[in-house]
């Protein structure tokens, strides 16, 4: 069953309402010692719980049972998206929660079933996890083992980083670009018009006809050029006059030739 640090105390801890939890103390016992033997070197929002161990241990001859308090205090992130689970070999440990702002204290309803002797000591772990939506920051651990009386034995402190998720990345805003204006007529006759006479070489775009070959039109068809149709039929007309006076005349030569016998040929005739 989990614990988060800034929730009331739960059904566990409402049973057990008569405990006196551990104020802050100042002063230790000598001759206890206690030890964080597994913190973890950063959190994750929205990672996978992580353990933290502490370990008591004493020179004293006598034994006595222990209760475990663990101070946390959280920066960058709220109490509520903090979970804390305090875990023994068989499964959860119950446990009481007093919050106060930034800062929580989570404490062991019963005391630890193990027992401190010298040679022999007792051992504390929490399951810890930050919610997705944890900041970054950090996170402080002050463990402290009590005896069953409420007297604080011994403390030690650690902290590790927090990291939180990293907000989605957002692309710069798309320019949409304005559609170009298509120039009508009449500007495009007057930019034309100012081209000539600024004596420069106005360039042309080429049209549909002009760009497709397959596609032009002869300028003689278009009606824009001077028509050659007149001066063709005058010069085939002289030269079928021509041809007809040329072949009269070498008919007439012809006949000619015929009327006055044959011609010498420059050779006697034969005897």
């Amino acid at each position: 069953m989990r614990h988060r640090a800034a929730l009331a105390a739960t059904a566990l801890a409402a049973a057990a309402a008569t405990l006196a939890l551990p104020g802050p103390a100042s002063a230790v016992e000598p001759g206890f010692a206690v030890r964080i033997t597994e913190l973890p070197a950063t959190f994750g929002a929205g990672a996978e719980s992580r353990t933290l161990t502490v370990v008591a241990s004493t020179d004293r001859v006598r034994c006595l049972k222990v209760r475990w308090s663990l101070v946390l205090r959280a920066e960058g992130s709220a109490l509520d998206q903090i979970e804390v689970e305090r875990v023994e070999e068989n499964g959860a440990f119950p446990v009481r929660v007093q919050s106060n702002g930034n800062t929580a204290r989570i404490t062991d309803v019963n005391v630890d079933p193990g027992q401190l002797c010298r040679g022999r000591t007792v051992t504390a772990r929490y399951r810890i996890g930050f919610d997705d939506d944890a900041g970054t920051g950090r996170v402080e651990f002050q463990p402290q083992a009590f005896d069953a009386a409420g007297t604080l034995l011994q403390q030690a402190s650690g902290q590790s980083p927090v990291v939180g998720q990293q907000p989605a990345a957002t692309g710069a805003p798309t320019e949409t670009a304005e559609p170009t204006p298509t120039p009508t007529a009449e500007e495009t006759r007057d930019s034309g018009d100012e081209a000539i006479d600024g004596g420069g070489e106005a360039t042309a775009t080429p049209g549909p006809a002009e760009s497709d070959d397959l596609g032009a039109v002869p300028a003689s068809a278009s009606g824009d050029g001077p028509s050659l149709l007149g001066p063709g039929l005058i010069v085939g007309a002289v030269l079928v006059f021509l041809g007809v006076g040329l072949l009269l005349r070498l008919r007439m030569r012809g006949r000619g030739t015929s009327r006055h016998g044959a011609l010498p040929t420059g050779f006697p005739a034969g005897r």
